[in-house]
């Protein structure tokens, strides 16, 4: 399934362990409060706030309240098609909602669930539909101009673009190089940036940073690696980079984080 609708509550429990997938998410607060923790900074969530996490960022939550209830979508990003890209939401730790979207955002989700949940006929053209309207809100909230994006990012630069991330994905351990990427793309190295940030909302370090350190949180969980392996098994080279990389992107260092998953495991 390319897209995923759920209500969770305060049975949940906390997901203290940086972590990071392959898919974009959208949680949207209901109910009660809880921390969400990405790139190591916290950000309170509350009653009428939502948040947008793309693919490979590094996040976690802290719930504290007895009265929780949090409406989700996962969704793969070829679920949704041109003109709306993962770059045009980037990540958003956190969006208050304004005045009439909170009942309209909300109310959105709920039938989004039910659709789900329902499974009739048709309902994923239901779900896309729905998606794209949920989208086009969150868009206008954060008062995004989009106008620029689809000048610069006709249809014919998507495929080129795709098979670079692809690439990434596949060969994350290896050294991967901007010229390299670029060529293998077929298309310039100016422009190559410039499109690969209107697609990705990334810079090609950061979102390659992105996918090895989402890599190196699963290696580290593995009790016969240690971080030395991992940090030269997910393509980094110089350990003190990686550590202090890794830092960043979770708010703790390898070695902690190893220490916290074993301890919990």
């Amino acid at each position: 399934m390319s897209c995923k609708l759920y209500k969770i509550d305060e049975t949940f429990g906390s997901i203290e362990l940086p972590h990071a997938h392959d898919y974009v998410q959208i949680w949207y607060v209901s109910k009660g409060t809880f921390k969400h923790i990405i790139q190591g900074r916290e950000y309170t969530m509350m009653k009428g706030s939502m948040f947008v996490v793309p693919p490979y960022a590094v996040h976690s939550f802290e719930f504290d309240t007895d009265k929780l209830e949090i409406y989700g979508c996962e969704f793969q990003p070829e679920f949704i098609d041109y003109p709306f890209r993962i770059s045009q939401l980037n990540e958003i730790p956190k969006l208050p909602l304004s005045g009439a979207n909170v009942h309209r955002i909300q109310t959105l989700f709920q039938d989004m669930v039910e659709e789900y949940e329902g499974f009739k006929d048709y309902y994923e053209f239901v779900l896309k539909g729905s998606l794209l309207k949920l989208l086009s809100y969150i868009i206008r909230e954060t008062g995004q101009n989009n106008a620029s994006l689809q000048e610069d990012k006709s249809g014919k630069y998507w495929p080129n673009i795709n098979r670079a991330v692809e690439y990434i994905q596949k060969h994350y351990d290896e050294e991967i190089r901007l010229e390299h990427i670029c060529k293998y793309s077929k298309i310039s190295k100016t422009y190559f940036c410039h499109l690969f940030k209107s697609f990705t909302g990334k810079t090609f370090n950061d979102y390659l940073n992105d996918v090895r350190i989402n890599k190196s949180t699963e290696f580290l969980l593995r009790s016969d690696l240690t971080v030395t392996d991992v940090c030269y098994g997910v393509g980094f080279n110089d350990l003190t980079y990686f550590s202090k990389t890794f830092k960043k992107y979770t708010g703790v260092s390898p070695s902690i984080y190893k220490k916290n998953a074993q301890s919990t495991g």
